[in-house]
Order: C-alpha cells, then sequence, then structure tokens
C-alpha cells in the first residue's frame, strides 16, 4: 500500500516548509497538503471514481503536521475533493506504474477543469513505485517532467523542490485565474471583462455551460449581473460572458477571427435596428485577457494571458522554447460579455415555435453577411437560442468564433472545416473549395431541421439535446472522432440506389456522421440528389411530434430551392456530372479510341456564382413560412383565452 507512504512524505514536506520559512523571513503563501479522502478502491475497483490521491492548498497559518484536509461540499454528483483539488495524484506500484497513471491521471484531470471555473491549467503526479512524475496540463498540450526517483536523495531533492515551488509563487502560476474570483461565503463569482485599466466587475452563481474537455477551446459561460447575488433577493442576470481559449495570432491586429471584433462591428452597425433586436448578442465589452505579472521588486506587468505566456511564466519555463519550435497553435484566453440570454432549442414547445426561431436566426445571419459583411460559418443547434414563447418567440443566432469578414484580405481561416459534423454543408467536408460562402451555411440549416425533424429536439443528449453521440464543439472537421464514430457503427453495408436499409431502428440521416468525411459528404450528395432520395430522409421523421408535416413540407421547399430551381443545368442536382453535348453517336464502335476527357461539373461549386440570389430565395421561404406558423400560434392562444 502506497498511499500511507507517500501522504505521510508530503505532510513532513509542509511541515518543513512552514519551518523553514520562519528564520528565511519567507511566508509560504500556501501548503500543499493531501486530502483526507484518498481512492481505497480494491485492484478491481472503479477506477473512474476518483483519483488515489488529491493535493489541496490550506493556509500555512493554520496548518499543523498531520492534521487532514476535508473537502467542501459539492453542488453537483460528483466527488466533493474535485472543487478543492489543485492536482491529482494517480499511484500504481512498480517503476513501470508510471506509464499505468498517466492515462487515469489524463481520465480525471477534466474533472478538475468541469468543477473549477477560474482553472487556466492544471497540474498533476504519476506515481509508480519510488518513480515521480510532474504533469503540466495546458490548454493544448500536457508536459511530463523527468522520472524522480525518491528513493534517491537527488530525487527527493527535486520533489521537495516543486513542492517549494508550488507553496511560495503567485497562485496564477498554479493555474488559476485573478480575474475570475469565488467567494465561497456568499457562493457566487466576481469576474473581470474589460481591456486595461478598464474593467468591469460583473457578478455570477456559477456557469451555465463548462469545461469537459482536457484540451482544446475550454469553453465557459456564464449568466451575470453587475449587481452581487443576496440571499434574500431573486438574482436575476442582465448578461451573458463567454470565457474560452480559441486559436489565434500572436498579434491581436492581425486575429481575423476574433468574436469580441466581430460582435463589437455588428453591434455598431446593426445596434439601432429595433427589427433585429434580441436576435443577436450585444457586445457590451472583452476582449483578450491580461493578468498581473510580477516582475522585479514590486513592480507588475499587465501580460497577456496564453499558451505561451503560462509556460514563461509557469514552473516549466525551461521547456517553452521547444513549444515554440514544434508546438501547437498559440490558444488566447478571451472574455466578453454580451447583451442577451436566451434558452437551448431543447425547450421549444412546437415545430411552429421552432420554425419561427430558425427564420429569425437565418434573417439576423442574413442582416449581418449584407450589412456588416461577416459570414457565420458555424450553423449548428448550438448556436441558436431563442427568447419568448408561443407567438412573440424570437431567435438568435450566437458564437461567432468561427466568422470571418468577407472584404478581409487574410483569407487563411477561409479555407477550415468548421461545424458540427452533421451539419456541415458539402463542400465544407470535401475541403476542395477555398471559401466558405453563405449557401453553406444555408445547407447547414437544412441540415439541422433534418436532425431535429428525426430525432426530436426535448430529450437529453450532446447535440443540443437530440439524436446519437457524435463528434462536437465547433470541430475543424476532425477525421479522427469520424473515424471513432465509424467503428460504433455494428452494421456496415452498401448503400444502394434508392433502396433504405431495413436494420431496425436505422435512421437514413445517420449516415450523415459515420465514416470518413469524404463519405458523409457523398451521402449527403446522394440524399440531396432529388425528390425520391430525399423523402427516404423526411420519411423517417418522428411522427410522434405534433404538426411534423409542415417540417416535412419546409424542409423539401428548402431542399427543392437550394438544389432544383436553376436555370442554369450546371446548377442543378447534387451529383457531379460530366459536361458533354446531349446528342448521342449514332454509331456504336469499340475501336474509335477514347474521347477527350470531358469536365466534371460540381453543382455544388456551380451555385456559388449565384449564392446571394439562391440565399435570398431561401430567407423569403423561411420569412413566408415563419408568419404562416406564427398564425397558427396566435389562432391556438387566442382559443386557450376564451
Amino acid at each position: 500500500d502506497l498511499y500511507e507512504p507517500i501522504t505521510q512524505l508530503f505532510h513532513f514536506v509542509a511541515g518543513c516548509i512552514k519551518s523553514v520559512g520562519k528564520p528565511l523571513k519567507a511566508h509560504p503563501q500556501r501548503l500543499i497538503v493531501p486530502l483526507s479522502t484518498p481512492d481505497r478502491k480494491s485492484a478491481d475497483g472503479d477506477d473512474a471514481s476518483r483519483a488515489d490521491l488529491v493535493l489541496s492548498m490550506v493556509d500555512a497559518n493554520e496548518y499543523n503536521i498531520g492534521t487532514s484536509t476535508k473537502a467542501q461540499k459539492c453542488e453537483k454528483n460528483m466527488p466533493p475533493v474535485l472543487l478543492d483539488a489543485f492536482a491529482l495524484v494517480e499511484v500504481k506500484a512498480g517503476a513501470r506504474g508510471v506509464k499505468q497513471a498517466l492515462p487515469q491521471l489524463f481520465q480525471y484531470t477534466r474533472g478538475i477543469y468541469a468543477e473549477q471555473y477560474n482553472r487556466r491549467f492544471a497540474w498533476g503526479l504519476a506515481v509508480g513505485g519510488k518513480q515521480v512524475q510532474a504533469v503540466f496540463f495546458g490548454p493544448s498540450y500536457a508536459l511530463a517532467s523527468p522520472s524522480m526517483d525518491i528513493g534517491q536523495k537527488s530525487g527527493r531533492e527535486q520533489l521537495i523542490r516543486l513542492l517549494m515551488d508550488w507553496s511560495f509563487c503567485e497562485s496564477h502560476k498554479l493555474g488559476y485565474d485573478p480575474t475570475i474570483l469565488f467567494n465561497k461565503q456568499s457562493r457566487y463569482y466576481e469576474i473581470q471583462v474589460g481591456h486595461g485599466n478598464k474593467m468591469t466587475t460583473y457578478y455570477s452563481q456559477g456557469a451555465v455551460i463548462g469545461v469537459e474537455r482536457l484540451f482544446g477551446r475550454h469553453t465557459r459561460c456564464f449568466v451575470a449581473s453587475k449587481t452581487k447575488p443576496r440571499p434574500s433577493v431573486e438574482f436575476r442576470p442582465e448578461f451573458f460572458i463567454k470565457d474560452a481559449w480559441p486559436e489565434a495570432t500572436s498579434d491581436a491586429e492581425e486575429d481575423h477571427r476574433d468574436e469580441s471584433g466581430h460582435l463589437n462591428k455588428i453591434t455598431a452597425i446593426l445596434g439601432d435596428d429595433k427589427s433585429l433586436d434580441g436576435k443577436y448578442p450585444k457586445y457590451i465589452n472583452g476582449g483578450r485577457v491580461h493578468i498581473k505579472r510580477r516582475t522585479t521588486g514590486q513592480k507588475t506587468d499587465m501580460v497577456e494571458d496564453n499558451s505561451r505566456s503560462i509556460l514563461s511564466d509557469s514552473i516549466c519555463s525551461q521547456l517553452n522554447s521547444a513549444l515554440k519550435e514544434r508546438g501547437p497553435p498559440l490558444r488566447v484566453h478571451k472574455r466578453i460579455c454580451m447583451k442577451g440570454i436566451g434558452k437551448p432549442l431543447k425547450h421549444i414547445n412546437s415545430v411552429p415555435e421552432l420554425i419561427c426561431v430558425m427564420a429569425d436566426a437565418m434573417e439576423c445571419h442574413w442582416e449581418i453577411y449584407k450589412r456588416c459583411g461577416i459570414l457565420h460559418r458555424d450553423i449548428s443547434t448550438n448556436n441558436i437560442l431563442f427568447t419568448g414563447s408561443g407567438s412573440s418567440i424570437k431567435g438568435m443566432l450566437i458564437d461567432f468564433d468561427h466568422a470571418f469578414c468577407e472584404n478581409d484580405n487574410n483569407t487563411v481561416h477561409r479555407f477550415e472545416r468548421t461545424g458540427t459534423l452533421p451539419f456541415m454543408s458539402v463542400n465544407n467536408l470535401e475541403g476542395k473549395v477555398k471559401k466558405h460562402t453563405v449557401l453553406d451555411d444555408w445547407e447547414s440549416l437544412l441540415y439541422i431541421l433534418c436532425w431535429l425533424g428525426t430525432y426530436g429536439w426535448r430529450n437529453k443528449s450532446k447535440v443540443c439535446g437530440v439524436g446519437p453521440d457524435i463528434p462536437q464543439g465547433g470541430i475543424s472537421a476532425r477525421a479522427e472522432n469520424s473515424k471513432t464514430n465509424a467503428s460504433r457503427q455494428t452494421t456496415r453495408t452498401r448503400y444502394l440506389k434508392g433502396q433504405p436499409r431495413t436494420e431496425p431502428g436505422f435512421k437514413e440521416i445517420s449516415r450523415w456522421f459515420t465514416g470518413e468525411l469524404s463519405a458523409c459528404a457523398l451521402n449527403k450528395r446522394r440524399d440531396l440528389k432529388d425528390y425520391e432520395s430525399f423523402k427516404l430522409i423526411t420519411d423517417q421523421f418522428d411522427k410522434d411530434i405534433a404538426s411534423i408535416g409542415i417540417l416535412q413540407m419546409l424542409v423539401r421547399k428548402i431542399r427543392k430551392t437550394l438544389v432544383d430551381e436553376h436555370g442554369d443545368r450546371n446548377m442543378r442536382g447534387a451529383i457531379k456530372k460530366s459536361e458533354e453535348s446531349e446528342e448521342q453517336d449514332e454509331q456504336f464502335d469499340l475501336l474509335a479510341g477514347p474521347k477527350d476527357e470531358t469536365r466534371m461539373v460540381d453543382p455544388f461549386v456551380e451555385r456559388i456564382q449565384d449564392a446571394d440570389g439562391i440565399s435570398e430565395r431561401l430567407l423569403d421561404i423561411m420569412r413566408i413560412g415563419a408568419a404562416q406558423v406564427r398564425t397558427l400560434l396566435r389562432d391556438s392562444e387566442s382559443k386557450d383565452s376564451e
């Protein structure tokens, strides 16, 4: 049993640090000791439950050698230790146990990000016998130290030096965010948003969207107010705060995919248009997060918080140069405050409400595109919210992380595949068109409506509460995710033209996110190519949803307008075809030799030349449809009031 000696080691070092600090006049800011609730699981226990040991921070003045540290009560059904964890420790027997401990350490550390809303990066220890490795978890990477053999004097010195660094350093070097403070007594967060010295403090009772992954954007969202929450007064949030670590350029002026910049521009241009009020979040303030960092003496500098600066400012600074040369793309900590709070689609009550919400969102999408020159590029179930209900319901388009300006000369980000896999356009999936157009977003809308019609929207799941488990989170079309989903499919048969599969419960639409990206694109081409093929999709809409026939008619009209109704034959259809004369040779001659190869015409590419015209026709369909179903909602409300 390695738990007890390791626990004693941490307590012994903590006591020494406290004792040594007095004569040196260097008082530690904290001491690192284990919580009193280690995981005593058996060899065949549930490894997914919790880590073996949890290190927490205690006040040096209140610490006595050997005293236990209790975990705070957790408000969620999660191990309580995660709220108090500074670092997790996974212990295995034998020198080779370090390699076995690392995967579990990675798994458990996700819980720290999920429970601690002010955590920027994290630490962990993997122990195998007498070998110890310290692990630094950054936004896009994990760095492991060389093994420290605590059976040797040099190894013990290395571990003690690490514990001393953790005890004396500033809190932001441990991974905590000094711009998000938690008031333990009153149970609320103080969040600072702004630029430079112009900071505004907002108050929130917790994140409404948390972090579920170890690496990536680490997006957290808060509803907040400028008024402190009080026990006897109902908390009424007015603002929406988004905190994330997106990929970005080191030069803020060259950051062409900056959500705060996009929303600032949109609000400046459309802010006075009352018809669009509530249909997009209005920019209040925000941008790149800066934190105070001590330099020399008592001086402090405001330093931008990004994936490189946290290394240069942390205990792992010696590894920074290696990451600069061959490391992952730069991620910058950004925070933006917006006006406008909506509900997710899973709370919509009916098909008419859904159509009204989608029509509002796409009208807003069009106005932003035409008047601001900004294309959204990530239409998905997670990025459309709503306010109100019944005939007064209103849709809201959010999340401009992947948007770009049409008149932007920098086209690097236009080549990216962006979106959620089932809702990505054919051109986006195939990656052969170097410019994402407004038609790609309209195509995504069609897929969303088909998805909601098939799986519904009121059950609990990971994609706006609907459908099976699929790759998530503003992906850049990760092929590895699609491969993973391909392995989950238990039955694979070749798609036959015009012939549906007959497996029980199989949905034709599931082929939109199964297999390679090219296969997903081909399946979408086949499903959209004509009325009969598309009917295989709409016939599988959930018949238990009231007024589902209205949604079936709408998506069929959208497909027809997007694919069929074009004067130029090259723009019609969904399957590539050869550009050749319609006249056929009267004489058949096998010995005549092959003809010159004809150019293959892709209707999805050809339609780009009339993208604005097609978009206007699609918007008219949504406007007319929304007006009609809103009348149904009013009639229903009138009957209920009688």
